[in-house]
């Protein structure tokens, strides 16, 4: 809080023992030395004051004391002190007069001002730390994870990493050609990340710590890949060999089993009831899987061999996995594609890689996660963040085979 001071010519040589309240007349006209003191905003303020319409023989009572000792201050402080006061005075006339004022000490923090009345950046950043500390929290952890195990094991990432993970993610996001056939332009997939952001309540930058630490990920995860010709032979065999499409239903507790058994013996669309239930990322499609072969390690075995058992158009009992429950039903076979092995060595390399990469970058951050020593000193994150642990910990255990 300022302490105003106007020293007088009249106490000059006998200056008040005690702090003195004197009517402060605002004056005609402004000083230019005590304006040139004032920080920019507060010099506007001041010629704004100067200039309302009249103000003449307004008066305000402003508090003097004079705390310069006995033989007072320089003229710099005496203009300031001047100017301040004068800037006091004139911010008591546009309250009267109900001139808006920009926040005052009182309004502490304050982001902004509706009505009089301020909302706080405490406040906003309290609700921001409600809704969303936990999961940018999350981000940021990983985030810092990978960067010190690149760093440990000297491994540069580099901008353009970053650049090609945003690319790499831009073209799952958006299709190649829309429904006419036509190529996107980068402006069209540019707005198809847009939507998607806004349907998960994701910020651009959220989604960039994202392309970041994938970048980190995937440098860790290709640093060890190396393939044999066994593993290759039995790529090979996954992507070219008899597959069988089917629909799903997943569901993760006995109540929403019972809603998808009692739909489907009343006789209701299996795609209708997996769009309406499902909590597979399938549902929106009715469920429909990406064809898949017997031997595709993507698939539970007990999954893999229920469907291969099926006729199309049959689907399965429930079969429970980890804490899921699922129904599958067979839409089609896919007969195996003739294609030799030597002539494809270099396709199935490549699927082999897209595929072995994204599943190594996840085992990363569950094991970077695990060893990392991490202390939240936020009180109420610390609890969030404790009980999400305990909740992956039961997730881990109850999907266990």
């Amino acid at each position: 809080m300022y302490k105003v001071t106007i020293p007088l010519r009249a106490h000059k040589e006998k200056p008040a023992e005690e702090p003195q309240a004197l009517a402060c007349a605002v004056p005609r006209g402004l000083k230019s030395a005590a304006l040139r003191v004032l920080p920019a905003p507060l010099r506007t303020l001041v010629l704004c004051h100067a200039s309302l319409d009249g103000w003449h023989g307004c008066v305000s009572r402003v508090q003097v004391a004079d705390i310069h000792g006995r033989h007072g201050r320089a003229t710099h402080q005496r203009n300031v002190d001047r100017a301040l006061a004068w800037l006091m005075s004139g911010a008591v006339l546009l309250a009267a007069v109900g001139w808006p004022l920009p926040a005052a000490r009182a309004d502490g923090d304050a982001i902004a001002i509706v009505n009089g009345r301020s909302i706080s950046k405490r406040k906003m950043m309290d609700t921001l730390m409600e809704s969303h500390g936990l999961q940018i929290l999350q981000q940021l952890i990983v985030l810092d994870l990978t960067k010190q195990e690149t760093r440990r094991l000297g491994i540069r990432v580099t901008a353009g990493d970053v650049d090609r993970e945003f690319e790499r993610a831009l073209m799952k996001i958006a299709p190649r050609v829309d429904a006419d056939g036509q190529k996107l332009t980068e402006d069209e997939k540019r707005q198809a990340l847009d939507y998607l952001l806004n349907e998960k309540c994701l910020s651009s930058t959220e989604f960039m710590i994202g392309m970041e630490r994938n970048a980190h990920l995937r440098k860790l995860a290709a640093r060890d890949f190396r393939v044999d010709e066994a593993t290759l032979r039995e790529e090979y065999a996954r992507l070219y060999g008899e597959k069988v499409e089917v629909r799903c239903i997943q569901v993760g507790d006995v109540d929403g089993l019972h809603e998808a058994l009692n739909r489907l013996d009343k006789g209701d669309d299996f795609a209708d009831v997996a769009r309406a239930v499902s909590r597979n990322e399938s549902a929106k499609e009715g469920g429909l899987l990406e064809p898949f072969t017997m031997g595709d390690e993507d698939i539970a075995p007990v999954l893999r061999d229920a469907a291969f058992s099926l006729k199309a158009g049959e689907r399965t009992m429930p079969i429970k996995v980890g804490r899921w429950w699922f129904i599958l039903k067979l839409k089609q076979r896919i007969a195996p594609t003739e294609a030799r092995f030597e002539d494809v060595r270099e396709e199935v390399t490549r699927e082999l890689r897209n595929r072995v990469i994204p599943q190594k970058m996840n085992r990363l951050v569950t094991e970077l996660f695990q060893k990392a020593e991490i202390k939240v000193l936020d009180r109420e994150l610390k609890r969030k963040f404790e009980e999400l642990l305990e909740k992956s910990a039961l997730t881990d255990a109850a999907t266990m085979p």
